[in-house]
Parts: C-alpha cells; structure tokens; sequence
C-alpha cells in the first residue's frame, strides 16, 4: 500500500502520516516544500519511503491512496495568482496522478468556503468565500465535484492539536491563548460583536485526533462528495480559555477583553459550526474528542515535547 501525502510537514499532514504509521503503514512519500522544510524535525520519528519536494511528482509508483494536504493556508495572502497556482493549478495535478494511478484521493478544503453563512449545509447557496484563500478552495470543490473520478473534499473547521507550531500566525487560537498564557499569564480575546458578548463568539473547534481519523475513514470507504469536518457543537473564546485556566489551576483567570480592529469587524464570523449530518450519513458515527478532553491532551504535548 503506497500513499502520498502532500503537505506532510504541515500540520494536519504530519498528523495523518503519524497515524499510518500506528496502523503499521510505512510506505509513504511525504510531499513539501523542501527549500523550505529540508529536514523537519517532526521527521524524525516518523517512517516512510522517500521526502520530495512538492513540485517532484515524476515516477511516483502505484499509488493507492492520496491525501492532498498541501495548500497556501494563509487567509490574508493577497497575491492571486500564487494562491490560484498552489490551491487550485497544483492541486489539479495532484488529482490528475489520483486518477491515473486509480487511487484513493482525499483533500482538504475548508469551511471558509461559507463566508459569514452560519448555515454550513454542504450546498451551493451557502458558498459565500470572503477571500482569495476561501475561492481557491471552492474553485477546485468545483472542479472535482464536476469529474466523474470518485474524490473526497474536506472542509476542516477550526482545527487544534500537536503539529501546528510552525502555522505562525494561521495557528489556532488554542495555540495562541496558551502562547499568551505562558509569557503573560493572561488572555487577550475581542470584546462582543454582533450581538454577542465579551468572548463568547463561537466556533467549531475539532481536535486533530478526530480530522485524521475522519480522513482514514475515507481512505477506507469510496465516496465522490464534499463533508464538513466538525464536531457540530460549536464553542465559545471563553471556553477555550477557561479550559486553559483550569490546566494551569489558575483560579483567578485573567482575561483581557480587547477591541476588534475595525478593518476585520465586516469579515469576522461570530458563529460557525460544522453540519455533520451528510458526514454520518455515510458511517461515521464515532465520539468525538471534547473541548476540555482536546485542550488537556493538547496541553500536555506541547508541554512535555516538541510535538
């Protein structure tokens, strides 16, 4: 069984190779930007093949499985032509060796395809991207909804976990609070917006645990359609930070409510959470990880290693 993971060295990517290895699976080539990341660390542990460059698709073998993981993450990059080309030309290549190998092909797409929609049902009427990111990502939705090649599309929601320190400013806020904590020991979150109050807002957080075992599902079952990735419960700021508070046994619990930056106030989703009725609908009906569960777990690796 051979698989090809793009994007390996980043964070859901790394995640998805560890956990291959567990189930006993060596035969990976990790794919990645290796000017960049010529020898990650996160490597070290791990078993496979071959770590190619992204761009060094030739003689690749008889693949079975792809998971694309790869992408510009980064929602404030405003350059479109190298957004297109990374989330959309390349990933179109990608999907091309998918299909002339026969294999497996499982992608990430993202949940900002929804825009301001607090309605995350898997349709067309509420795809409203808000960014260059977001349209990139709908685009090739599209794209590989039109095929008639059976591929599966994820759309992570607010994904924490191990393996997102090198996300820089795109990490999540489970990482920055407990960044903030560490060195301050207080936690900054927006004032009330939109009719919520003082961090309330709300996401769907989704412990990494539970988007790679969402990705092994279809690995292991065929389907040709695009699934929200979410807990379907979403969670307030205050939640996380509380449960960043309660791990240090901090009593008091500092926070710094803030002003939000007037250029973000138009943009800024107060409320998303993850239809998952189509995602168990096909078969996955499995617990997910709690936010107090995830956080704790998350805690204690960023904590005790290097991730």
């Amino acid at each position: 069984m051979l698989i090809i993971i793009s994007g390996a060295a980043g964070f859901i990517g790394f995640n998805i190779a560890k956990r291959l290895n567990l189930m006993g699976i060596e035969d990976l080539i990790l794919l990645d930007d290796k000017e960049k990341f010529p020898k990650p660390k996160k490597f070290l542990n791990l078993k496979f093949k071959e770590y190619r460059h992204y761009r060094d698709l030739k003689n690749l073998g008889n693949i079975t499985c792809i998971f694309h993981q790869g992408a510009c993450s980064d929602t404030m990059e405003y350059d479109k032509n190298f957004m297109m080309d990374i989330n959309f030309e390349y990933s179109k290549e990608i999907l091309s060796i998918a299909k002339s190998c026969k294999s497996k092909f499982i992608y990430a797409s993202s949940a900002s395809v929804y825009g301001l929609n607090e309605d995350s049902e898997e349709i067309r009427a509420n795809e409203a991207p808000l960014n260059i990111y977001a349209e990139s990502k709908l685009l090739f939705d599209q794209y590989v909804m039109a095929q008639d090649y059976p591929a599966v599309g994820l759309r992570y929601f607010n994904v924490y976990g191990r393996g997102e320190e090198n996300k820089g400013k795109m990490a999540s806020m489970a990482y920055k609070m407990n960044e903030e904590y560490v060195q301050s020991k207080q936690i900054s979150l927006f004032k009330g917006t939109g009719g919520y109050k003082n961090g309330e807002q709300k996401r769907d957080f989704i412990y990494i645990d539970d988007v790679v075992s969402i990705n092994i599902f279809f690995m292991n079952n065929s389907f040709h359609d695009i699934y929200n990735v979410g807990t379907g419960k979403a969670e307030t700021f205050n939640e996380i930070a509380n449960n960043i508070f309660k791990y240090y046994q901090d009593e008091e619990g500092n926070f710094n409510y803030i002003d939000m930056p007037d250029y973000l106030v138009p943009k800024y989703q107060n409320f998303t959470e993850a239809n998952i009725s189509k995602l168990k609908a096909v078969g996955y009906n499995y617990d997910f990880f709690s936010l107090q569960e995830g956080i704790r777990n998350y805690l204690n690796d960023l904590n005790t290693s290097s991730a």
